[in-house]
């Protein structure tokens, strides 16, 4: 996606898949089939072996792809055609800067800080932030922020315990926490 300017929905259809398993693998919800990577390895004629080969790195000439930059012309006057017919107005700078604002400060948190030694709920953490650094969080954007963390292991996340859950047992919180020999316990 970085080195052809596609979107995940425009990578799936340029490859011939659909973009909900991709989009599943992108979030590390899904393990990609061997299947799905030759499909997409296919259009840019990478070879197999050359996407597992870690020493080999993937250079995409996409000058050279067949049909990419008409694909993406179409693509492209399709969704401008769309957000003239809906009028649907684009994501604003301020709105694309708080998102980054968002991430930046919880990647900041996570590697540069002490603030997970403890564990915490997203709730204290939305509260948190809001507190020590003036940014308004939901706790399903913090969620989604985390999850890539949780899925490299650099944090852990363990289910509160059932006596301090409000609520049905299915909406069970979880707490959120690096992975230290002191926290090992909980």
């Amino acid at each position: 996606m970085n080195q052809t300017g596609l979107s995940l929905s425009g990578l799936a259809s340029f490859s011939g898949l659909t973009a909900g398993p991709l989009r599943s693998h992108y979030n590390k919800t899904l393990t990609i089939t061997v299947e799905h990577v030759a499909k997409i390895c296919q259009p840019f004629s990478i070879p197999l072996p050359d996407f597992f080969n870690p020493e080999i790195a993937l250079v995409i000439d996409i000058e050279n792809v067949p049909g990419l930059s008409r694909f993406k012309e179409t693509t492209f006057s399709q969704e401008q055609n769309l957000l003239l017919k809906h009028k649907i107005e684009p994501i604003s700078g301020s709105i694309n800067e708080d998102l980054r604002r968002q991430r930046e400060l919880i990647a900041h948190v996570v590697y540069a800080s002490d603030y997970f030694a403890e564990p915490k709920t997203l709730e204290q953490m939305a509260d948190d932030f809001q507190e020590n650094y003036n940014i308004n969080f939901s706790t399903e954007r913090i969620y989604s922020l985390l999850r890539k963390y949780v899925g490299r292991e650099v944090l852990q996340r363990k289910p509160l315990p059932r006596p301090k859950c409000k609520g049905s047992i299915s909406r069970r919180p979880f707490l959120y926490f690096k992975s230290t020999v002191e926290t090992q316990h909980l």
